[in-house]
């Protein structure tokens, strides 16, 4: 494998941000970190942005287990959407644990599976479908939990820096429920 060198790339920005980033990659001391409280039975509202015009409010139940402390456990992640008091869809997935503390991933049913990191206090996925590339954020501050999935259309990669556009937002915020 031959080795990587900034100066060989033709734009300066683009090695400046290259540097950054595999200094941010080498390896650091891992501190203890604690695993954010997500169990519970979570109540809220969904909100897509840019908003749509006439769109139908959307009320969300999340029905979250503890994230696994040991190898090959999962937990229960159902979040059910209703509109008008209607129900208009539930995903009923599980977080899992795979092998050690950094092998987290949801588990959709059907052998699918998306990875998940636990980056401080949270969790984060991110997953392409043909040329729609999804990033996911899930935090709990306080007894509100904050889940946000931001849409973007991919680009193929370059030798220089690629600008992707975001399409949409889709935000989650609920409150334990007591």
């Amino acid at each position: 494998m031959m080795p990587f060198h900034a100066a060989l790339l033709p734009n300066r920005t683009l090695r400046r941000v290259l540097r950054l980033g595999v200094l941010l990659m080498a390896p650091w001391p891992l501190a203890a970190q604690s695993v954010p409280d997500l169990a519970g039975t979570w109540e809220g509202t969904l909100v897509n942005l840019p908003r749509r015009e006439g769109a139908p409010a959307v009320a969300v139940t999340i029905e979250l287990g503890a994230i696994p402390t040991a190898d090959g456990q999962c937990a229960p992640w159902k979040t059910t959407y209703r509109e008008a008091g209607v129900v208009r869809g539930v995903k009923d997935y599980r977080i899992c644990r795979g092998a050690g503390a950094t092998d987290l991933f949801v588990d959709e049913g059907n052998n699918v599976r998306l990875r998940a990191n636990l980056l401080g206090d949270v969790l984060v996925s991110a997953f392409k479908a043909g040329s729609i590339l999804l990033v996911t954020h899930l935090r709990v501050r306080g007894d509100t939990l904050e889940e946000e999935i931001v849409t973007v259309t991919d680009a193929p990669a370059t030798d220089s820096l690629v600008s992707l556009s975001a399409r949409s937002v889709q935000r989650i915020v609920a409150v334990r429920r007591r």
